[in-house]
């Protein structure tokens, strides 16, 4: 059994990879760190780590999900989650366009527009 200690240890770990960067705290840490912390410790210190479906596909399945939702102020974070683990802008993109039909024009465009804003973080960061 993984002890709670061990997942906040991975998910730290994998946060660091995925976003490129030490995980920094938000308003949502300082207003209730014990649902970040359990959302932390689920989500990326387990889920995550399951062998079954690779980073690359959980990430385009985060990508999908938040597009359709129409959640572009978490989109950026997974589009460079999704960049760090090997996923390309392309791939990115097509996903978004798939989802026009699913979750509709707004959506689509939310998501693009964010994802471009992303894309040019990401390679100015990249230097």
């Amino acid at each position: 059994m993984t002890t709670r200690e061990e997942l906040s240890r991975k998910s730290r770990e994998f946060r660091k990879t995925y976003y490129g960067r030490e995980p920094s705290t938000s308003i949502a840490h300082e207003m209730c760190p014990e649902a970040m912390q359990l959302i932390n410790e689920t989500l990326f210190g387990h889920i995550y780590q399951r062998p079954a479906v690779d980073i690359k596909t959980r990430s385009l399945c985060t990508i999908a999900a938040l597009t359709v939702l129409n959640r572009e102020k978490q989109l950026p974070g997974h589009i460079t989650g999704a960049l760090n683990s090997g996923v390309s802008k392309q791939q990115i993109v097509e996903i978004m366009v798939q989802l026009l039909f699913y979750g509709g024009y707004p959506c689509t465009v939310n998501a693009i527009q964010a994802a471009k804003e992303t894309f040019d973080a990401y390679d100015k960061a990249q230097g």
